[in-house]
């Protein structure tokens, strides 16, 4: 486990301290080059993380457009054309605003970015998975906005590097991340997400961390079977309540984690975003398991 942290961090160092070479051209999140004539002047942002990026990088005056979740410094935003769902771009009202360059998804976006491109905008894909890329999708878009990254990468290596040095702490705490539960499906994160990523990270072990897939459904058996230590789960309503919600979820109910009281809830618009707040996520989800460590050591 130390020698897996250890990697993981000097993959991150090492990425972050890969310099974009001067030029007219990167390479985005899907591999492919993107040329560019002059820096872009305005941009539409298509995911909340490119638009905590953008602001982070202190670019909010220069975006003219954002989807519908982008919600971080709701001040810097309340005046930027909303341009439909992260799930479902309004092309049209995208294509309206012509921006000099649009920064969107690589995954749930290529119907829409192929549109954009056949009508002659320029986009550039980052939504890395794994937590490794997160430092390099910062770079990539600052790069592309021809401005400097250091302020906001500095912060996010020094929290990756105090959660790693503690990481001993909680070798082999079996962890279960619960992006979802109940009606809205038992949804969590499996292997290669950056999620999985920050559990490592941490010193602890992800239960879903073997499934074929990384965003997977995740079953009351298995959850039982595999009997987490710990569970997290995302809070998207900030009032406190979801950790009492989860635990009065039939079937969570039978969980040891439950009947101990180790479920923790973290703000979702933290942790499930691969933005310039992942060191700020990977300390939430330390602390999650610094709490249930206590616990579980009180109760021994």
């Amino acid at each position: 486990m130390k020698k897996l942290v250890y990697l993981m961090l000097v993959a991150l160092l090492v990425c972050s301290m890969t310099a974009f070479a001067d030029g007219s051209a990167v390479v985005d999140g899907l591999g492919r080059e993107v040329s560019f004539e002059s820096i872009p002047e305005t941009c539409v942002s298509l995911t909340p993380a490119n638009t905590e990026i953008l602001c982070a990088l202190g670019l909010s005056d220069r975006i003219v457009g954002v989807d519908n979740q982008s919600d971080v410094a709701a001040d810097a935003l309340q005046d930027k054309e909303r341009v439909g769902d992260y799930y479902a771009p309004n092309v049209e009202s995208v294509v309206a605003l012509n921006p000099d360059v649009v920064f969107a998804s690589t995954t749930l976006q290529r119907e829409s970015i192929d549109k954009m491109e056949e009508l002659g905008l320029t986009v550039v894909c980052n939504d890395p998975t794994s937590l490794s890329g997160v430092i390099p999708g910062i770079e990539l878009i600052a790069q592309v906005m021809g401005t400097d990254a250091a302020g906001v990468v500095q912060p996010i290596e020094a929290a990756i590097a105090e959660v790693s040095a503690a990481a001993a702490e909680h070798d082999g705490l079996k962890v279960y991340f619960a992006l979802s539960f109940g009606e809205y499906g038992d949804y969590t994160a499996g292997p290669g997400t950056f999620i999985d990523d920050m559990i490592k990270l941490c010193g602890g072990t992800n239960v879903a961390g073997d499934m074929p897939v990384s965003w997977p459904q995740y079953s009351i058996e298995q959850l039982v079977a595999n009997d987490p230590d710990l569970i997290i789960v995302s809070d998207y309503m900030g009032d406190g309540s979801i950790e009492q919600q989860l635990c009065a979820t039939p079937g969570y109910q039978e969980l040891r984690a439950v009947k101990e009281g180790r479920v923790y809830g973290v703000d979702a618009n933290i942790t499930s975003r691969p933005g310039p707040r992942i060191g700020e996520a990977t300390q939430l989800i330390q602390t999650a398991m610094d709490e249930a460590q206590l616990r579980m050591d009180n109760a021994a």
